[in-house]
């Protein structure tokens, strides 16, 4: 019984501060972006509370809830600059790769504490790097007939779109990157539909957007993946 109520005690204190520092972070990023009201604003911390407290129920341990956090954080952060200048910080990107890579080496020095040696981590590393790299060559293979054909890579996937999404496969590998890949375009392609079908709704006419940011869906398709694990 002492066993089990320390396992909820950790699995809320987990929740609890992925939440508060997903929340936190989200609301001090709207901040320094001009222009965002009120509700936008709650919005965003409300879906990084959210979030946090997601990764924060999965996690394996204290380790893995902090890296999952500062993941989605990182996301969350790209997700307002994406909506407000149509922008993805390089640092952000270099950020949760500086996450991944700091998260392997505790992970190690924990496991050499421990005695369990370092296979598993090496593993992760691999797999780590597998994922980054497929995820940017299957990209790269979409985004250079594209130019070829249409001279630039005007109405496809933008530069720091595919940056970030590398990124995201180093944490996710191979094959949870590339989830990450076909979840977010589906998800892109849904709220373009649905931003159509309103603007048509109202009687305004738009024409279907050709042009969306992608660091929301991103962000939200690492919370689904994350989540899906736990079932």
């Amino acid at each position: 019984m002492d066993f089990a109520h320390a396992a909820v005690a950790r699995l809320l204190a987990e929740c609890i501060l992925c939440a508060g520092f997903a929340g936190g972070v989200g609301h001090a990023v709207t901040r320094r972006e001009a222009g965002w009201q009120a509700p936008a604003k709650t919005l965003i911390c409300l879906s990084g509370a959210l979030a946090g407290a997601c990764v924060g129920a999965v996690a394996a341990s204290w380790l893995e809830a902090a890296e999952l956090a500062m993941l989605v954080t990182a996301l969350l952060a790209c997700s307002v600059t994406d909506l407000a200048r149509r922008v993805i910080p390089n640092r952000i990107v270099w950020g949760i790769l500086a996450i991944r890579g700091a998260y392997l080496c505790l992970k190690a020095v924990w496991g050499s504490a421990h005695g369990l040696g370092c296979g598993d981590v090496l593993e992760e590393a691999w797999a780590s790097v597998a994922g980054g790299a497929l995820v940017l060559l299957v990209l790269l293979g979409v985004q250079l007939p594209w130019m070829r054909a249409r001279g630039s890579l005007q109405h496809c996937l933008g530069g720091g779109d595919a940056k970030l999404l590398s990124a995201c496969g180093t944490c996710l590998g191979a094959v949870g990157g590339m989830a990450c890949v076909a979840l977010s375009c589906v998800l892109a392609l849904a709220c373009c539909l649905g931003a159509w079908a309103f603007g048509c709704a109202r009687g305004e006419g738009k024409s279907f957007p050709r042009v969306f940011p992608l660091a929301p869906q991103v962000f939200a398709s690492v919370v689904i993946l994350t989540a899906y694990r736990a079932f």
